[in-house]
Order: C-alpha cells, then structure tokens, then sequence
C-alpha cells in the first residue's frame, strides 16, 4: 500500500486539466479542417453569374455599353 504522502505527491504531478489538452487538440484540428473544406469549396465552385443585375422601373443615364453599372437604390422617408 502506499502511503498518505505518495498518494499526495501522484496528485500533485498530475495538472488538473491534463484531461482536457487532447480534446482541445482535437477541436482545433478539426476547426482547422472545416475551415479549409470551406475555403477550397468557395475557391473551387465556378462562378455562375455573369455580373449583370436585372434592374427594372429605373432610369439610366450615360453610356448602356459603359464598362461599369451603378445602381443607387433610396428610400427619402
């Protein structure tokens, strides 16, 4: 058997949250991962839009083959 004061000396070795150290690891390793499925999916999904924008009930002013569009949209409450 051991004694009272071996029994305290193992716990004190011991740090209280040696428990929680490899969920840790693994929670960021696994936030890691799903943060690079995200960003490789952005990156690697084809862009379907052609940057047009179907406005109606508005009016146009300037060049229509101008190489930039800008629609303003206000609300004078």
């Amino acid at each position: 058997m051991t004694t009272r004061s071996e029994r305290r000396q193992n716990k004190s070795n011991k740090s209280p949250d040696s428990g929680q150290k490899p969920w840790m690891l693994w929670g960021g390793a696994a936030i890691v991962v799903i943060a690079i499925v995200i960003v490789a999916f952005v990156a690697l999904s084809p862009d379907d839009s052609d940057g047009s924008a179907l406005v109606t009930g508005g009016s146009f002013i300037g060049d229509p083959n101008a190489p930039v569009t800008l629609v303003e949209f206000a609300d004078f409450q």
